[in-house]
């Protein structure tokens, strides 16, 4: 492992606190300016490593998701980021370069030839090819359902592509008609996999029907293909209830299946189509594992399995090592595996999101990073150095940014070290004492990372901005320490993870940052859960702010979209509700005495709006003050810019208002 690498990882341990410094404007920030920021992702950089393309989504109004565009910028020299010409109006996603590097294809919106879209037999989302030099872009399928996702053989002659079922004429007429009653958990459309060879455009289906296709990659010789599949169209068969198989590109034979718990990690083949990498899900389902499957000798290889993080994803370099990203701490590493017996070493370690990276035969990577003053943008990582490549974001160097604080403490319970983040003022003075937010992620399995930390959902930069300080914790259950850490939330929703929080803000308020008088907390979905439990707890907390919370846990496992979710955590749902009551916020909703602001979209299915209904009318009938804002077509995660805009303001005006 590199040296300097641990050097500096100790150096945080050791202190417990990394301050960041921060290079910021003057101006307040505002939710306007947050809500207004583009999205880069999806980072593909060519074989050869010489240029990078990537999406930027920039936010539109009226209930409109933000509209998608593909980018190219080359990795060497001063190049600029030029965008790939688009109809007006045109979503394009999902950039992928071909084999040899000349062509690049991806996902669009726009209207085919002859001014066939959707509605004239044809789906709207196709498949498209462009040039490497961005000249005329031409459709390469002809789908009457949405183009789900795609991937061109390595001789460029055959294009395997997932595409839904179109509705039956006899459906379309009862839905024209209203004449719709949903079955539960019926499927009405799969997903099913497709061939169209590329030299005299013939399309074939190559899946039966009623096997839904979440995945499929073409083998490196073509012969064959690797599937994640399922036999049921919800969300939770695409999380909790898939395989991985290998089919015959000839004939569609499932030739054999390789895994029966798979992830949603990406399928990847070696470039000598010996292996195979996929992730599996563990016991609980709460954590997951990459694995290499050697396809000759039938052996599987667990990837950086003694590695003391969470990670991510991992994608080939070369027939014998990869390149694995992953959270340790609060920080994103990057490390190079040995394919053959997983074994790791440290490349570098960054400011990153989750994983969204490619890699070069070289080892050079292309990855999504940020810094704690400067939103997400593309990022190259050459022989474990790290360079931002673009500026799509110029706009934030006259805004007050927060300083970003890196820091750690122990368990009061058994020790354990616990990680987080802690955002103070811009102009914060070591001695003041602050109105203190602590906001809890969702997850649980899922964490704070340092970085960029201002969206809808993540306030820091917005609060910090205004004079606040925010502390974000990764208590148990969180990931960053390894799966062992994330299921020590097991049947312990409220109990140990909730100490590790009280510790880290007891840390804070005896270092004289934050006001004991003047702290509340909040989140979102886990965040929700938590905050509400808190306020049930006692009275450390001013305020809570309870966004899309679980509530009666037991209730929303026996009516959430996902529901092998919490049983992970809980046991059986029926037969074993006591344990799900014991950590309900519910159940004592009336200890609750402060006052509660309740966020919670109407069409969320994963947290239904009725867990924060409950919770409304318990603390109403108390006596309680309270206020719950449903937004109208509202999912679990936010996408309407205008909500987006809504909920900062309201968190800002409710910490204002009540402490």
């Amino acid at each position: 492992m590199n040296a300097m690498v641990l050097r500096r990882w100790a150096a945080v341990l050791v202190a417990s606190v990394l301050v960041l410094p921060v290079l910021a404007g003057t101006r307040t920030i505002t939710p306007d300016d947050l809500v207004n920021l583009k999205q880069v992702a999806d980072p593909q950089i060519t074989a050869d490593g010489a240029r990078i393309t990537y999406t930027v989504a920039t936010p539109r109004g009226e209930g409109k998701l933000a509209l998608s565009r593909i980018w190219r910028i080359g990795v060497t020299g001063d190049a600029k980021a030029t965008e790939l010409p688009a109809p007006a109006a045109a979503n394009d996603s999902a950039p992928r370069w071909s084999p040899d590097g000349l062509q690049l294809l991806f996902l669009s919106d726009r209207t085919l030839s002859g001014g066939k879209k959707s509605g004239t037999g044809l789906a709207s989302t196709q498949v498209w090819q462009v040039p490497r030099d961005g000249s005329a872009a031409r459709a390469l399928t002809a789908s009457a359902g949405e183009v789900l996702s795609f991937s061109l053989s390595h001789d460029g002659r055959s294009l395997a592509y997932v595409a839904l079922d179109p509705l039956a004429p006899e459906a379309a007429a009862r839905a024209k008609r209203k004449d719709d009653a949903i079955e539960v958990d019926h499927p009405r459309q799969f997903a099913r996999l497709w061939l169209r060879d590329l030299r005299d455009g013939t399309a074939r289906t190559l899946t039966p029907e009623r096997m839904q296709v979440h995945e499929a990659v073409w083998s490196p010789d073509g012969k064959q293909l690797a599937l994640r599949i399922s036999t049921g169209t919800t969300l939770n068969d695409y999380w909790y209830r898939s395989r991985v198989v290998l089919i015959d590109a000839g004939t569609g034979r499932l030739l054999r299946t390789l895994c029966d718990r798979a992830s949603a990690a990406p399928l990847s083949w070696s470039p000598d189509g010996k292996r195979l990498i996929y992730g599996e899900l563990g016991e609980h389902g709460m954590t997951a594992a990459l694995f290499v499957h050697d396809l000759h000798g039938d052996k599987r290889v667990p990837l950086a399995s003694d590695w003391p993080g969470t990670l991510w994803g991992a994608r080939w370099q070369d027939d014998a090592q990869l390149i694995g990203e992953g959270q340790r701490g609060v920080r994103a590493e990057f490390l190079r595996i040995d394919a053959g017996d997983g074994k790791w070493t440290t490349l570098a370690q960054v400011q990153a999101p989750w994983q969204a990276f490619s890699v070069a035969r070289n080892g050079d990577v292309a990855f999504v990073g940020m810094r704690d003053d400067t939103p997400a943008e593309i990022w190259s990582l050459t022989d474990g150095k790290a360079r931002a490549l673009t500026s799509t974001h110029p706009q934030v160097a006259q805004w007050s940014h927060g300083q970003l604080r890196e820091i750690s403490w122990r368990s009061s319970r058994d020790g354990l070290q616990i990680h987080g983040l802690l955002m103070l003022p811009p102009d914060y003075k070591p001695g003041t004492r602050l109105p203190t937010l602590v906001q809890i992620h969702g997850g649980p399995a899922w964490a704070w990372w340092s970085g960029w930390l201002g969206s809808w959902h993540e306030w820091a930069q917005l609060l910090s901005s205004h004079g606040y300080a925010v502390l974000m914790p990764n208590p148990r259950g969180s990931e960053g320490q390894g799966g062992a850490f994330t299921e020590m939330a097991r049947s312990d929703w409220g109990g140990a993870d909730y100490q590790d929080v009280l510790d880290g803000l007891d840390q804070i308020v005896e270092q004289g940052i934050a006001d004991p008088k003047r702290v509340a907390i909040g989140g979102w979905s886990y965040g929700g859960y938590l905050s509400a439990w808190a306020v049930t707890q006692g009275d450390r907390f001013k305020t809570a702010i309870v966004g899309a919370g679980v509530i009666d846990i037991g209730g929303m496992a026996l009516s959430t979209d996902t529901p092998d979710y919490l049983p992970g955590y809980f046991g059986d749902p029926v037969t074993q509700r006591d344990a799900y009551d014991k950590h309900s916020p519910i159940r004592y909703a009336d200890k609750v005495k402060v006052p509660v602001l309740i966020l919670h979209g109407e069409q969320d299915k994963r947290v239904p709006v009725s867990q924060g209904e409950q919770f409304y009318g318990a603390l109403k009938f108390n006596g309680t003050p309270v206020e719950m804002v449903r937004y109208p077509r509202g999912p679990h995660w936010f996408h309407e810019r205008e909500h987006e805009r809504d909920v900062l303001e309201r968190v800002l005006r409710w910490l204002d208002t009540h402490l």
